[in-house]
């Protein structure tokens, strides 16, 4: 038994290093709704879709970085876009950067 699934490529275009993650999402929002509109059952974003592609960026202390990163997944920021693509019923693949920190908030290695 085969079942046919259709899915969307959301091409983003370029996040730049000033925007807002609430931006951004909102941006993702838009692009769920007219995946949706076409018929999609899953929404995939590129890689780092909630940043610019930070790793161009040169940095000389990290900790300059650190907002670049997601540590909870829904964060406030990105609980939107959840909360769209379930009313939708539209699932979604999200690329982005995840810091993981230790039980006493530093960056586990």
């Amino acid at each position: 038994m085969t079942r046919e699934l259709v899915v969307a490529a959301a091409q983003m275009g370029p996040i730049a290093l000033a925007d807002t993650r609430q931006a951004v999402v909102t941006r993702q929002i838009d692009l769920l709704h007219q995946a949706a509109r076409l018929g999609a059952e899953l929404v995939v974003f590129p890689e780092l879709a909630l940043t610019t592609f930070f790793p161009r960026w040169y940095a000389a202390d990290l900790n300059e970085v650190d907002h670049f990163y997601e540590t909870v997944m829904p964060s406030i920021d990105t609980e939107p876009l959840f909360d769209v693509a379930r009313r939708l019923g539209v699932g979604f693949a999200l690329g982005y950067a995840e810091r993981v920190l230790d039980d006493n908030g530093a960056t586990a290695h």
